[in-house]
């Protein structure tokens, strides 16, 4: 039963990502790796209305280090499986350009060491220099008042936020996105977020929990003005 859930999660997550969100700027999607427990998808950015082709080539060049930094992540789910059922769907959720800000978001599913993982990989860009933008120093950038919660991470695309901050995100995200469950509090406090921009609002996705699940959502803040 467990290895076809497992598989079964797997198949709807490919059906889904094949749907692609494109705000104004033109790319193409690629497929850099296609097996039975492994599908990886990549873009190219082609053309951003008003951006530098200078600026273009650094983005896409960061997108080709992704890539291979995803084929890692795969060698070391195989390994972990130890004989386990275990996949690795990666696809290209959304391109958004956002003011100054290109951000490029990845669907991921893992199955690794027999357990799976709803995650999803965002990069977020320049549009005036190309330069990828760490989360840590894009949140100083839009929040300059803000402040982080204090603890170091392994991961440098993850932040967590502080409990000021995730008041407001739990605000925002109930007057905006209509989004509100009291069960989620304690997780969303706690959690730690990938992050992007899309349009003046500031979208934070919470780390996988198994057990509160349904709360792994979209959440934002507003930029302030």
């Amino acid at each position: 039963m467990k290895k076809l859930l497992i598989l079964t999660l797997l198949s709807a997550l490919f059906l889904s990502a094949e749907s692609i969100a494109v705000s104004p700027a033109t790319f193409k999607s690629i497929k850099i790796k296609a097996t039975k427990n492994i599908s990886i998808q990549t873009a190219l950015v082609e053309k951003i209305a008003d951006a530098d082709p200078k600026a273009i080539k650094k983005v896409n060049a960061a997108l080709k280090t992704m890539s291979t930094e995803f084929e890692r992540e795969v060698k070391r789910c195989s390994i972990s499986a130890d004989g386990h059922p275990w996949g690795y769907e990666l696809a290209v959720e959304k391109i958004i350009r956002s003011r100054e800000y290109l951000s490029v978001v990845f669907s991921k599913f893992t199955v690794c060491a027999g357990s799976p993982s709803i995650a999803k990989e965002a990069r977020v860009f320049s549009l005036i220099s190309g330069n990828l933008i760490q989360p840590k120093n894009l949140f100083k950038i839009l929040f300059p008042k803000a402040e982080l919660a204090n603890g170091a991470f392994t991961n440098n695309n993850l932040i967590q936020l502080n409990e000021e901050m995730a008041e407001t995100l739990i605000k925002d995200s109930k007057a905006i996105l209509n989004i509100y469950d009291k069960e989620c509090e304690f997780y969303l406090k706690t959690t730690s977020y990938r992050i992007w921009v899309e349009d003046r609002n500031v979208i934070f996705f919470p780390e996988f929990l198994q057990p509160i699940s349904s709360c792994q959502k979209e959440y934002l803040i507003r930029m302030p003005d």
